[in-house]
């Protein structure tokens, strides 16, 4: 009698974890958001995709600095490279633009403050995503995250 016992609850099981694991592909290849947007870019622009520029002045007028943010394409499609000037400073950083299924668009707006900007991208209904804030203070140069985006992924029930 116990082998029969043993025998059914094995049984019951493994018949368990097989409908768990089919419910599971299921849901995932339910997904309602479309990833046809390629990971690869097959041709990177040379020029800047965004830029912003301040012209810094000095108590004697005699240099010709500035503030100046550049952001570039890289490879990967959601990549790309910011190149800060400030005075004779030059800085790099990275920007990662999140995939929500649309092609990325990367754009600079002037920060609230004198020689600062921000650095977003636009949504699928066009609106101003802020993401960091390049800004000067203090005579130093500073570049922060602002927010963060996750995708959330719709599933099908």
């Amino acid at each position: 009698m116990k082998k029969y016992c043993y025998l059914l609850s094995l049984v019951l099981l493994f018949s368990c974890n097989k409908k768990k694991e089919s419910e599971g592909t299921k849901e995932s290849s339910m997904t309602v958001l479309n990833d046809t947007i390629p990971t690869v870019r097959k041709v990177v622009s040379k020029t800047a995709v965004a830029s912003y520029s301040e012209v810094v002045k000095d108590k004697d007028n005699l240099n010709d600095w500035k503030f100046a943010v550049d952001v570039f394409e890289t490879e990967e499609t959601f990549q790309y490279k910011v190149k800060i000037k400030y005075k004779e400073l030059d800085a790099d950083d990275n920007l990662t633009v999140p995939n929500f299924g649309i092609q990325p668009k990367v754009k600079i707006e002037k920060g609230e403050e004198a020689l600062s900007c921000v650095i977003g991208f636009l949504d699928k209904d066009g609106a101003f995503k802020e993401f960091k804030r390049v800004e000067v203070i203090g005579d130093q140069l500073k570049i922060r995250q602002t927010k963060g985006y996750g995708r959330s992924v719709v599933r099908a029930k």
